[in-house]
């Protein structure tokens, strides 16, 4: 549509010519519409993650590699039986008895939760490789397997550090040789 106007004539009649332009061009506007519908599923996770313990420098508390994620390193240096030998002054090491040595540290466990009404969480650990004859892995007391999930907790609360302690008890006979596994833990919500 094209409008025109006069300016020689009244400033009324400009502004009623300029009005019925509008009202023109707007009566044979075209519109549409249409809808969008949205899906989407809210999905609840969990996440977990190691920690130096507070104590990390301490006997029984050496610092992990590549702390505040979910894959971490633990060294415990060198150990062996006679003489109360071990070179890392953070571990915790003593004899079980007359045939067996421990060396052990502990490491905190956060486990995270969102999008989920679990109250809790249940942990577990196993380990990849069967141990050396004469060589136990435990967490807290609890032997380690590598053939299933052995339970450590039943129910930690989300989101608050859970000290554990790796142990490595080696009977005096064993060979010089470099003891190395990876411990998988698995947090599942209740």
């Amino acid at each position: 549509m094209n409008c025109r106007f006069n300016l020689g004539g009244s400033k009324a009649l400009l502004r009623l010519g300029a009005l019925l332009c509008l009202l023109a061009a707007s009566a044979g506007a075209q519109t549409s519409s249409g809808q969008l519908t949205i899906t989407m599923k809210v999905q609840s996770s969990i996440s977990l993650i190691f920690q130096d313990n507070a104590s990390v420098g301490t006997p029984g508390f050496c610092p992990l590699t590549n702390a505040n994620t979910n894959n971490v390193g633990l060294d415990l240096g060198t150990a062996a039986f006679p003489g109360n030998f071990h070179t890392s002054t953070c571990v915790n090491y003593q004899h079980l008895n007359a045939a067996f040595y421990e060396v052990s540290s502990a490491f905190d466990v956060v486990v995270t939760k969102a999008n989920s009404s679990s109250p809790n969480y249940r942990l577990a650990a196993q380990i990849s490789t069967p141990p050396p004859a004469s060589v136990v892995w435990l967490i807290n007391n609890v032997t380690l397997t590598n053939t299933s999930f052995t339970a450590l907790d039943a129910a930690d609360t989300f989101g608050q550090r859970i000290t554990k302690t790796l142990q490595v008890q080696v009977r005096n006979n064993v060979p010089a040789q470099v003891l190395q596994e990876t411990i998988t833990f698995l947090a599942t919500a209740n």
